[in-house]
């Protein structure tokens, strides 16, 4: 597998003048520019607005070669102008390449076309995606991949140095920075150091909390800590089956068998059935870290800003491989793609593709559970083969499954739920998702206790009286939800579902009597 590094090479040997560096860290960027340099035995200079021209010598030593060189325009001429070889890297280059920077990028050109004596290397490094349009033909995008672990290793190395500490470069203790920058790992490295006195596996939850912290700053990503098991999620035998079966695809042998890595799995179905809660238990029975990837907020308002937000979702992901991605409610986020063009100049239309692309060519054993209430939002893309191994349809839960339901919320209560007629409580709760039969065993934890008495079977028939579930509002989406799911998806239940309960209302409103004698606006007869 070609390297970084060695992609970096390969470019401007075969004569690219101009290369774009994709990076948020600069001293990576910096190390392979320096290789690179070397490599092509050519000087390096190093500019930015703030310090001007720097030179960088073969002992490594950085001297101010010109200070006073801050203009980015008056800086390329002089390079297209000169007659020395070299390696330029130019640091933060983002805002000169705004569209109305015209006479910034003709001189970019300019420099592309140049022949190659004497050899001239310009590297632009920003930390966003994104080249102005008439420089994309010319110019190729190098986007930094996250640090590896042994990249890491390095950081471990460097930061216990630093503070004078001792470390262990335990493969736990890495595997929990990955993920991370190397200013985020050396961060969460040495707030670990400074509260442990040490870097070794005692540190791990210091640097998983760290972690945490800052994959949560990003606003899109969230990294999502669960001790939800399996047996917490009641119903759902085939779908749990079919889980099982592609956890062990993860397992040693499984790529020597000729088993790719599991895609992931689309759960669509009714609100409150337990979507949300099996990506939790996935996570945790799998021990795979969970992320939760909020669609809406890959949106922003800067031109790039979006298609860069799911860019780096998508590389922390596969930073973090293997691991449980959840993208919950996804139709949501990809309302609006069919009209993209029109209304938001094709971001939407961008993202989204970005996002099934990934999906379609990932290789990593990062897994996906996509939820989704919808299926009138959601575009015919996402539902082909190859993006999902699977699409299962979750429905309400059968007499049988309200049973464990209700026995699952009881225990957590601390309550016996032998000591409840659950058989009565299941048939009077026919159409109830078990979002429902939870809120229903807490109405009557409420009831009970404002009785000054123990929680009984009365209490929750009487929280199941006063609710009006969803099934009864939205009975004409079930229905079409699942004769959707018929042809389209599997049933992650293995029973029959219930039929819906029929309401009883009046066919036709009672007649509106019209009595004129009680309008007191109608003149009264003259005598």
């Amino acid at each position: 597998m070609t390297t970084m590094y060695e992609h970096l090479l390969h470019l401007s040997r075969a004569g690219a003048n101009i290369l774009h560096f994709v990076s948020y860290e600069w001293e990576r960027v910096r190390g392979l520019v320096i290789g690179l340099s070397t490599e092509l035995a050519l000087p390096l200079r190093i500019w930015s607005q703030s310090t001007g021209l720097l030179r960088h010598a073969d002992d490594a030593n950085v001297t101010i070669e010109d200070d006073a060189a801050t203009d980015p325009l008056e800086l390329l001429k002089q390079i297209h102008g000169s007659d020395e070889a070299g390696v330029w890297l130019l640091e933060d280059f983002q805002p000169f390449l705004r569209e109305d920077h015209h006479p910034i990028h003709r001189w970019l050109r300019e420099i592309a076309r140049l022949p190659q004596r004497p050899r001239k290397v310009v590297l632009l490094s920003t930390p966003l995606p994104g080249l102005p349009l008439d420089l994309r033909k010319e110019v190729p995008t190098v986007e930094l991949e996250l640090p590896s672990v042994n990249d890491l290793r390095l950081v471990l190395a460097d930061a216990a140095s630093a503070l004078g500490v001792r470390a262990d470069a335990d493969d736990a203790l890495l595997d929990a920075a990955r993920g991370l920058t190397v200013m985020e790992a050396r961060l969460a490295f040495g707030k670990a150091a400074a509260e442990r006195g040490r870097l070794d596996h005692t540190a791990v939850p210091f640097v998983a909390r760290e972690k945490e912290r800052i994959i949560k700053q990003s606003e899109v990503l969230e990294y999502y800590p669960t001790e939800i098991r399996m047996a917490d999620v009641g119903g759902l035998d085939q779908l749990k089956d079919w889980l099982e079966r592609r956890g062990r695809a993860f397992g040693a042998g499984a790529r020597d068998f000729g088993l790719d890595a599991p895609k992931g799995v689309l759960l669509l179905g009714v609100q409150g059935c337990g979507k949300s809660l099996l990506a939790k238990a996935v996570a945790a029975t799998w021990q795979f870290p969970l992320l939760r990837f909020d669609m809406g907020k890959v949106f922003g308002g800067i031109v790039g800003q979006s298609e860069a937000n799911i860019r780096t979702a998508l590389q922390v992901a596969q930073a973090l491989a293997p691991c449980v991605l959840w993208i919950d409610e996804i139709e949501k986020g990809l309302a609006g793609m069919g009209s993209s063009d029109q209304t938001d100049g094709g971001t939407t239309a961008r993202v989204v593709g970005s996002l099934l692309t990934w999906m379609q060519e990932k290789r990593d054993p990062v897994f996906v559970v996509a939820t989704a209430n919808r299926i009138d939002m959601l575009p015919p893309e996402l539902l082909r083969k190859g993006r999902f191994d699977e699409i299962f349809f979750v429905d309400l839960p059968t007499r049988a499954v309200r049973e464990e339901i209700l026995t699952i919320h009881l225990q957590k209560k601390r309550r016996n739920p032998k000591d409840f007629d659950l058989k009565s409580l299941s048939g009077q709760s026919v159409g109830f998702s078990g979002a429902e039969l939870e809120e229903a065993v807490r109405e009557g934890l409420y009831d009970a206790f404002a009785e000054s008495r123990e929680l009984a079977t009365e209490h929750i028939s009487r929280a199941l009286t006063k609710t009006f579930p969803l099934s009864r509002t939205m009975r004409d989406q079930i229905e079409g939800l699942r004769q959707w799911a018929k042809v389209r998806a599997r049933l992650a239940n293995g029973e029959r579902p219930e039929d819906l309960p029929v309401e009883h209302t009046e066919s036709t409103p009672p007649k509106l009597r019209q009595e004129a004698a009680r309008n007191p606006f109608v003149p009264v007869p003259r005598s």
